[in-house]
């Protein structure tokens, strides 16, 4: 018998008696990040959503809590679990392919004897051009497992599913958009309220200080003292840390092309130091950032896609700026306000950025993606989760 097979014979009473294996990204990251431990917070964000949607869901690193007499994680999932639900977020790159990596993760994955279901699986690309977007063999070969051994294959965006199409036989991709957005479904009716009040004060997230966009972007938060919400940089960081501690560091390299270009006039080293100090802001555990978002945030923008998805699923409104494929195809997706890096460094030096966020599509589209993302679950023998 298949595994696609064996989910059909699953009852959903099994389903609820039986525990949810997770796997993936970590849901709350340690001391050490950044600075020496890498890793970006907003994945903390999207390794929340399964455990958010299945009170029976249980992560992997958290499982001897309940389960000790357990040998390993492998072994719990297969005596006690119904389904795996594994994490992937940006696990497959066109401009950077990792074959041995997704080897390690196919063979490991092999030990697991119940359906795995993926959650947000993604294709990083820098460019939006699909015609020279193909895998390498070992990512073909780690997809072709996962298609297997379970009904659909969950990726996050039509882009993603277009290049496993054109770069494989598999034929059974379903577009699911990020699993995260149907985590917090209660948030989504504050978003129009709060974006009409325009309480707090906004936040940016950029992605690329080389980039001279983005360069400019920070330079319009600093000049109209927005928060700063930094999910990954090592550099930073530490320059943060030694502000704390009272010493006189540098300013991070990207800040010298700032103060050459003069965007919104002089800038000293002092008063963006300051600013530093006053509004900067980085998390390491989901719940104290959706809490501050709720209490300080008026609106978040910038490149940072699960940065604005922690901001709506706070209640809180968002804008992301489009610089990649996977943002693109997941705003497309979801009906999220988007617009262009290149041409939002233009507007703002004229615009008004909250003018520029409109939720009529989200709204219009939010009872087809729960649907949609549904019939993912419940093809794939899981519960059902609430909609708004």
């Amino acid at each position: 018998m298949t595994h696609v097979e064996n989910i059909t014979l699953i009852k959903k009473t099994e389903v609820f008696m039986k525990k949810i294996g997770v796997i993936g990204c970590l849901p709350e990251l340690p001391l050490e990040f950044p600075v020496e431990k890498p890793e970006n917070s907003g994945n903390m964000i999207h390794a929340q959503a399964p455990l958010r949607m299945f009170d029976n869901a249980v992560y992997n690193k958290d499982y001897k809590k309940w389960y000790s007499q357990q040998s390993g994680f492998k072994d719990f999932v297969n005596s006690d679990c119904s389904h795996l639900i594994i994490t992937l977020a940006n696990s497959l790159s066109i401009d950077k392919p990792d074959e041995e990596k997704y080897k390690r993760l196919r063979l490991s994955l092999e030990q697991y004897d119940v359906p795995v279901v993926v959650f947000g699986l993604g294709i990083q690309k820098k460019n939006f051009d699909i015609s020279d977007a193909k895998l390498g063999v070992e990512a073909v070969k780690l997809l072709e497992f996962l298609s297997e051994r379970s009904r659909y294959l969950g990726v996050r965006g039509e882009f993603t599913k277009k290049v496993i199409e054109q770069s494989s036989s598999i034929n059974n991709v379903y577009v699911t958009g990020c699993p995260s957005f149907f985590s917090y479904p209660e948030e989504f009716s504050k978003i129009k309220k709060n974006l009409e009040n325009k309480n707090g004060r906004p936040a940016v997230s950029l992605t690329n200080m080389a980039n001279e966009d983005e360069r400019k972007v920070l330079a319009y938060a600093y000049s109209q003292k927005h928060f700063n919400i930094e999910p990954v940089s090592r550099i930073t960081h530490s320059f943060y840390n030694e502000l704390l501690n009272g010493s006189n560091p540098d300013l991070p390299y990207y800040w010298k092309g700032i103060k050459a270009k003069k965007y919104f006039g002089d800038i000293e080293d002092d008063s963006v130091k300051k600013y530093y100090l006053a509004y900067y802001r980085l998390f390491r555990q989901v719940k104290p950032w959706l809490e501050f978002n709720k209490e300080h945030v008026s609106y978040t923008y910038g490149t940072r896609f699960h940065v604005n998805m922690a901001s709506i699923l706070s209640g809180v409104p968002a804008l992301w700026l489009v610089h990649d494929a996977r943002t693109k195809e997941l705003t497309d997706f979801h009906g999220l306000p988007s617009a262009n890096i290149e041409d939002f460094s233009k507007y703002i030096e004229k615009g008004n950025v909250a003018d520029l966020i409109d939720y009529t599509a989200f709204y219009e589209r939010l009872g087809y993606l729960f649907e949609n993302f549904n019939n993912y679950l419940t093809s794939n023998g899981l519960p059902e989760i609430n909609t708004p």
